[in-house]
C-alpha cells in the first residue's frame, strides 16, 4: 500500500466510510453512548485527515481503529477527571456552605458564554447545520434534504464544527 502521505483525501474518505459503521459500533460498546460515538468516529475521521503518518500502513481499518480507540480512552480518561472535580465541589458546596445551584448556574452561564461566542465565530453553514443536528436533533439526512446539500457535506461540515468548537472551549 502506498504512504498515508500520498494518499489523497478522497482515497482517505473511501477507506474511512468503509470502516465507519463498524468503528462506531465499537466506540458504542466502550462508551456506551450513540451520541458520543458518533463524535468521536468523526473526530477519527479528521485525526486520520491531519495526521497522516509518513510510513505506509498496511492495515488502514487498523489504523483507524487505533485512532478511534485512543479518542476514547482519553475520553473516559477527561470522564474520570470530571467526575472527581464533581466530587471535589460537592465536598467543597458541604464545607462552606454555598448552596450548588448557585455555583452550578454561575458555571453554566459561563459556559454558555463560551459557546455563544464559539458558535457567533464559526462560518454560517457550520453554525446552521450545528444548530439543526445537535441542539434540534434533526437527522443528517433531513439537515441535508432541507438545506439542499448532500449527505457527506453535512457530515463533513458537522465534523469541522465539532472540531472548531473543541478547540475553541479547551481551557
Amino acid at each position: 500500500m502506498a504512504a498515508m502521505s500520498s494518499m489523497t483525501t478522497e482515497e482517505l474518505e473511501r477507506a474511512f466510510k468503509a470502516h465507519s459503521r463498524e468503528l462506531r459500533v465499537f466506540l458504542y460498546r466502550q462508551l456506551q453512548s450513540s451520541e458520543t460515538a458518533a463524535d468521536l468516529a468523526q473526530e477519527t475521521y479528521l485525526r486520520m485527515l491531519r495526521q497522516r503518518p509518513r510510513k505506509p500502513v498496511e492495515n488502514l481499518r487498523a489504523f483507524i481503529f487505533r485512532i478511534g480507540r485512543n479518542l476514547a480512552i482519553d475520553h473516559l480518561r477527561s470522564r474520570v477527571s470530571r467526575e472527581r472535580h464533581d466530587e471535589g465541589l460537592a465536598y467543597l458546596f458541604e464545607v462552606t456552605g454555598e448552596t450548588p445551584e448557585l455555583i452550578d448556574t454561575v458555571a453554566a452561564s459561563e459556559e454558555l458564554d463560551a459557546l455563544n461566542a464559539a458558535l457567533q465565530r464559526m462560518d454560517e453553514p457550520a453554525q446552521s447545520i450545528f444548530l439543526m443536528c445537535r441542539l434540534q436533533g434533526m437527522a443528517h439526512k433531513d439537515v441535508a434534504r432541507e438545506l439542499g446539500v448532500s449527505l457527506s457535506t453535512v457530515e463533513k461540515t458537522l465534523a469541522g464544527a465539532l472540531d472548531f468548537l473543541r478547540r475553541s472551549l479547551q481551557r
